[in-house]
């Protein structure tokens, strides 16, 4: 284990707590996981310590990308709090978030909201998978009427397709509007 120089607590709060950060190996290839350390003077449990712990796995992480700009992945770090109160505390820190991987799905398992499908078949062509059956999709769900009146999401739409689909898929998006009966793109600020 190796001690990593530097504090990354808040300011206001380095008369209450102290930090550690260590480096450690681990796995066949040797990688290196990083184990921090809080330590807190603290009588009661706090329910913002998951958020500041947080907010230091973050600034680590950032240390990290600007020293090493060549990584391509982030280091693992097991934050650990170390808590000395009367009341014990009902929360293990952890943090996750929620990964919709779209890589296998195919334009007609798109699912939810209306605004929320053309974005997501919008954002499938521009990635390049099922360009014409997502373009054609999007563009039939936009001719339901949904933007009437609302903020213009269908010119927001028509713009991020312009700006994400070379010509020719661009001229596909068109027909296809065109065919749902929508107003053709050359209306939208941008003739093809």
């Amino acid at each position: 284990m190796k001690l990593v120089d530097g504090t990354f607590l808040d300011e206001a709060l380095r008369e209450s707590e102290s930090d550690l950060l260590f480096e450690a190996g681990y796995g066949d290839e040797e990688e290196q996981l990083r184990l921090y350390l809080l330590f807190e003077h603290q009588s009661t449990p706090d329910p913002w310590m998951r958020f500041r712990l947080l907010k230091y796995c973050c600034r680590i992480w950032e240390a990290e990308r600007r020293d090493e700009p060549g990584r391509s992945e982030l280091r693992p770090i097991v934050p650990l709090v170390f808590y000395q109160g009367r009341r014990g505390w009902r929360w293990v820190p952890r943090f996750a978030h929620v990964l919709v991987d779209q890589t296998g799905l195919e334009p007609e398992g798109v699912e939810g909201g209306t605004r929320g499908r053309i974005a997501q078949l919008l954002m499938m062509a521009a990635s390049g998978r099922h360009a014409e059956a997502a373009l054609e999709a999007a563009a039939r769900l936009a001719a339901t009427g949904i933007f009437s009146g609302a903020v213009s999401h269908f010119r927001l739409f028509v713009l991020y397709v312009m700006a994400t689909q070379d010509e020719a898929a661009v001229k596909v998006f068109d027909e296809a509007l065109r065919r749902h009966g929508r107003v053709p793109l050359a209306q939208h600020g941008k003739p093809i």
